[in-house]
């Protein structure tokens, strides 16, 4: 039954030029929800479609029952751009792709991730999936952490434009998804030569406090949000000075009042819980990997630009 289906995460601010827009809006693509529709732009489901077994048995016995002509796509040509464009990545610069989960501590004194269920007294209920962001750098920002000392134990800071971008936006508790960067009130990235054979080999140590401090009176603050993370890095500068590892680690905690509906449906419990990233390159790059980071959108919710003003 898989051979029939082809999921395709759409953003409904980005819908595309004329053409695809008139085919969104056919199969009520918009909005936050999941539909099914043939190529063609017959829709199939879409009140309370989920991606499980008895709903996807109707669509595909409803789809076998369609003529060729409402299966396949009516193939065009259309030139026109898109009102709104999808921004592109800096070119030249650096994409690295960052993943988020909560975390519990097991019995060896480690942290694991913990299996936490979205609506957890539902018979029906599913684990809570990790999320994914991006952190775009420019290639300005790039080339500043390449040290021009490559001497072994030479240390450096990061830049802070880049510190703030980074603890802001994905060093933050994102799993609530589409969540909105948090103001830096302090950091450190120190990057140190461990090799540079063939490269140069860079250790990352850094740690950074966001959003509101942990007391009582901001946790009963509605929307309040704050956290605190410890991140370590390894990453590598081949000999052409382009990073080809940037692989980055970090154990957080996290507070605040989360908004109702995350409490519902995560039930997130207690003052602050443990949260935790893992960040990689993005290389080689495919069309789903220049998805831009949250905060560069312009319906984030923290009103702040994502690249320093020039």
């Amino acid at each position: 039954m898989n051979e029939y289906f082809v999921p395709l995460a759409l953003d409904s601010y980005f819908r595309g030029n004329a053409t695809e827009l008139e085919f969104c809006e056919k199969i009520k693509a918009g909005g936050n929800h999941l539909t099914a529709a043939t190529a063609s732009g017959y829709l199939l489901h879409r009140n309370g479609m989920r991606l499980r077994r008895k709903e996807l048995s109707g669509v595909y016995t409803d789809f076998k029952r369609l003529a060729e002509s409402e299966r396949r796509p009516k193939l065009g040509s259309d030139e026109s751009k898109p009102e709104r464009e999808m921004p592109p990545p800096p070119e030249g610069g650096l994409i690295v792709k960052a993943y988020c989960s909560y975390l519990r501590p097991n019995s060896a004194g480690n942290y694991e991730r913990a299996k936490t269920f979205y609506y957890k007294n539902n018979p029906d209920r599913w684990a809570v999936e990790s999320q994914s962001d991006m952190l775009w750098l420019t290639k300005e920002e790039r080339e500043s952490l390449v040290p021009s000392n490559a001497s072994v134990g030479h240390t450096f800071e990061a830049p802070l434009p880049i510190q703030e971008r980074f603890f802001s936006t994905i060093g933050i508790d994102f799993m609530e998804g589409s969540v909105s960067s948090l103001p830096l009130r302090d950091s450190t990235m120190t990057l140190t030569v461990t090799s540079n054979d063939k490269g140069i080999r860079m250790k990352l140590e850094g740690s950074g406090q966001m959003g509101k401090p942990m007391d009582e009176q901001s946790n009963a603050e509605s929307h309040s949000r704050g956290c605190e993370i410890l991140v370590i890095g390894d990453l590598h500068v081949d000999e052409e000075g382009k990073f080809d590892r940037f692989n980055l680690a970090g154990v957080g905690r996290a507070w605040g009042n989360k908004r109702k509906n995350t409490q519902r449906i995560i039930g997130v419990e207690g003052s602050s819980w443990l949260y935790g990233i893992a960040c990689e390159i993005v290389t080689p790059q495919t069309p789903a990997d220049h998805i831009p980071p949250y905060n560069l959108l312009h319906y984030n919710g923290s009103g702040k630009s994502y690249f320093p003003k020039r």
